[in-house]
């Protein structure tokens, strides 16, 4: 179990940018409830430092939980349906599988000993409060650390409030050193001096910054904002303005000052802060429901008043003004309104008319990203674009929320769930794939190509999760609507898929016979990707069916077009079932297996589903060769694999299936059930080792085995840099380059190695280079 424990992630908690100031007691309290109870929410009003307190908590507790501490950051989602789906991706939990998300996550939480921070629960509250107490119940190592505006409301919650930061009681000045104690005012000083190196609490400016706290109630929020304005202006002047801007409800019942009422007036006071075109970006932000890039930004936000020229450097005022929150930790540096920010924009947009013009920018705009990250599918970069397509994750899906509760454009919906074909079946993402095609198929039922292209993308995932009816009844559908309009693109997309189900059935024969003038077809539409697709299924039919020359030809013709194109995933497969071909003939070669690793080796960063076929395959080469040690070490790999996507080898037929369970049962039959038993636990413990491939990739998590990646001299450089903590600028300082040719190499450093972060690029370096 220990080893098991220590190939999982350890949480993904992300650095935090600035210091934690204060909030000492509250750290202690929650470290002491957490103790007490496996439930605890922190609430209190918005812009109070909920999220920030539950992080740090959670760094802080990170050793008493051996699974890791996980943030699930709620804020970008809307709809309470899909609360198990964005639990599940924010674990890591894979979705391949016909099970609820809600039944995938108890699966995966059962044996594990983690925290779960669910931050931003207040909008979601009640399906938080279902989806929590059925996880508490059924995963007993789990402990969840809630923030929400409300209580979740369910029996055995630990509540603890969060208040404001304490300031000085209106009307007394303490002392300045007595005064620097406070923590608002710590707080203060602590952002201010970020913005203005030389700023200090001084006798002279006590009592503004003592006024200042105080009137802004000691929420960190609004002491953050605040903050800003001291780059150009006094504290005085600050408080003065401040002092204008909350006249209206300070003169008021104190019973006015609610918590809504507190932060619309600091967000109208910081909007008074930026000149008319940040105003104006401000508000055109407010349409991304998470993360976005400066690209976005430029191609949405940009016109009517904004250049496009111009959108950078009203980003970086924005950022500078704590309006837009800054992470640069990556190649391409990500952006995001804090949640309050997001509202008070959103609100803006709907008052001048703008919001529908914007989110049908945001929508076209993804779903062009969505289509060229397909049309470009066929050559170098797919990792990268799987990485990019899951980045965008909540874009994406707010493009298609918005298509499909608009009237008319139900029809964007389709085209961008078929343009993300790839994310969805190649990128670990079937189960969220299949229930939103459930949704957008029912939205649109016009007979027209758009949806045909829906239809055979929902086919090939219900066939992946092996659910051979829906996919049939789909591709009847789609066959109909290929004849209505005389479409051969359909038609070839309908015989080869329906060759897929008559394989996964059990019979090669016949899907050899949709596979042949599918084929044709592809290669008369011009269709690569779909040609080698269809090509590699076509070689492990004609197999079946102990064609050997047909197979190989097919695999050569795969091969050949891959590497024309400098193509990875597809070339994979083609050499997986060139291996497969040359087992199934005899393997006289003895080629077989190198061929399998070699495959393996192609696509380091998880193509899941040729991952565990090809190390099933090793398996059934061991067992047939009597090599049965190795293949119960390498059916356990599978095993664990397997279990990880929430599928099995079953879900690809009778064939594979017999194939697994002659090399199980064969193994058993030669080790006896003890020693099977033995290698197969070891397997799964460590499938690295079981494949004998020198990696650190998680197989285990459904990544490829890959031998080390090879960094050329200067991407070695850079990645030592990035691990000593330099950031681009810095390195391009250090190596005498430009700020771009730095971004370039770090690109490809996080390409070859298959990271996301810098700090991934550590933990790399430290166990692939000895200088590091």
């Amino acid at each position: 179990m220990d080893e098991q424990r220590a190939s999982r992630p350890t949480g993904n908690l992300p650095s935090l940018a600035s210091s934690f100031v204060g909030r000492q007691r509250e750290l202690a309290e929650v470290k002491r409830r957490m103790e007490a109870s496996r439930l605890l929410t922190l609430t209190g009003p918005g812009g109070v430092g909920k999220t920030r307190l539950s992080v740090q908590a959670g760094i802080l507790a990170r050793r008493a939980f051996p699974d890791g501490v996980w943030l699930v950051d709620l804020a970008a989602l809307e709809d309470p349906a899909r609360l198990a789906d964005a639990v599940a991706a924010a674990l890591g939990v894979k979705e391949q599988s016909t099970r609820l998300a809600k039944e995938q996550l108890a699966g995966h939480l059962a044996d594990r000993h983690l925290l779960m921070i669910l931050d931003n629960c207040e909008h979601l509250v009640v399906a938080c409060a279902g989806l929590v107490d059925c996880l508490l119940r059924r995963a007993p190592g789990l402990r969840v650390l809630a923030t929400s505006r409300q209580p979740l409301g369910i029996p055995g919650e630990q509540i603890l409030v969060v208040d404001p930061l304490p300031v000085p009681a209106p009307g007394t000045l303490p002392p300045t050193d007595l005064l620097a104690r406070y923590e608002a005012v710590a707080l203060l000083v602590d952002r201010a001096s970020a913005v203005r190196p030389e700023f200090e609490l001084t006798e002279a400016n006590s009592g503004a910054v003592a006024r200042l706290c105080a009137r802004l109630d000691g929420l960190p929020l609004a002491i953050e904002l605040a903050a800003t304005r001291l780059r150009s202006l006094s504290v005085e002047q600050v408080a003065d303005r401040l002092d204008d801007r909350f006249h209206l409800l300070a003169r008021g019942n104190p019973a006015a000052l609610s918590r809504q009422q507190t932060l619309r007036a600091l967000m109208d006071w910081s909007y008074d802060l930026c000149t008319e075109p940040e105003r104006t970006l401000w508000a055109r932000l407010s349409v991304f429901p998470g993360e976005f890039d400066l690209a976005a930004v430029e191609g949405i936000c940009s016109g009517s008043g904004i250049d496009a020229p111009a959108v950078l450097d009203l980003l970086d005022d924005l950022v500078a003004k704590s309006v837009v929150a800054a992470r640069p930790d990556s190649p391409r540096a990500r952006y995001r309104l804090l949640e309050t920010i997001r509202q008070y924009g959103r609100e803006l947009l709907a008052r001048d008319g703008q919001e529908p013009a914007l989110r049908r920018r945001h929508r076209d705009y993804y779903l062009r990203l969505a289509q060229h990250s397909c049309d470009t599918w066929c050559g170098p970069g797919q990792a990268e674009t799987l990485t990019l397509l899951r980045v965008e994750r909540d874009n994406l899906l707010a493009a298609l929320d918005w298509s499909l509760a608009e009237p008319g454009e139900p029809t964007a919906a389709l085209a961008l769930m078929s343009a993300l074909r790839y994310h969805w079946t190649l990128g670990g993402f079937l189960a969220t794939g299949r229930r939103l095609f459930d949704q957008v198929l029912a939205a649109s039922r016009e007979p027209a190509p758009v949806r045909g292209h829906a239809l055979w993308v929902a086919a090939w995932i219900a066939l992946l999760q092996g659910d051979r009816d829906a996919a049939v009844k789909w591709l009847d559908e789609c066959s109909q609507i290929a004849e209505r309009h005389d479409d051969d693109h359909l038609r070839a997309y309908v015989l080869i898929l329906s060759g897929t189900a008559a394989l996964f059935a059990g019979d090669p024969g016949e899907a050899a016979r949709h596979f042949e003038p599918g084929l044709d077809l592809m290669r008369q539409q011009g269709d690569t990707p779909a040609l080698l697709w269809g090509l590699f299924q076509y070689s492990v039919a004609v197999s079946h069916c102990e064609d050997s020359a047909r197979a190989q030809a097919a695999c050569a013709e795969a091969i050949r077009l891959a590497e024309e194109r400098g193509e990875t995933w597809a070339r994979s497969e083609a050499m997986w079932a060139c291996g497969f071909d040359q087992w199934v003939a005899g393997d006289k070669g003895g080629a077989a297996p190198d061929l399998v690793r070699e495959a393996l080796t192609l696509t380091p960063n998880a193509n899941y589903v040729s991952t565990v076929l090809g190390i099933e395959l090793l398996a059934w080469i061991a067992g047939s060769r009597s090599n049965h040690d190795t293949a119960a070490r390498l059916l356990g790999a599978a095993s664990g694999v397997w279990q990880s996507l929430g599928s099995t080898i079953d879900a690809f037929g009778p064939i594979f299936s017999r194939y697994s369970s002659r090399a199980r049962e064969e193994a058993i039959a030669h080790l006896g059930d003890a020693r099977f038993r033995s290698m197969f636990e070891e397997g799964k413990r460590d499938p690295r080792d079981a494949l004998g491939l020198r990696t650190e990739v998680a197989v285990a998590a459904g990544g490829a085995g890959t031998d080390t990646p090879k960094l050329t001299r200067r991407e070695r450089q850079v990645a030592r840099l990035i691990t000593k903590g330099l950031t681009n600028k810095a390195i391009a300082t250090e190596l005498v380059l430009s700020p771009r040719t730095v971004e370039g190499h770090v690109e490809r450093v996080f390409d070859k190695i298959g990271v996301t972060t810098r700090a991934q690029v550590a933990v790399w370096m430290a166990q692939h280079d000895p200088e590091s």
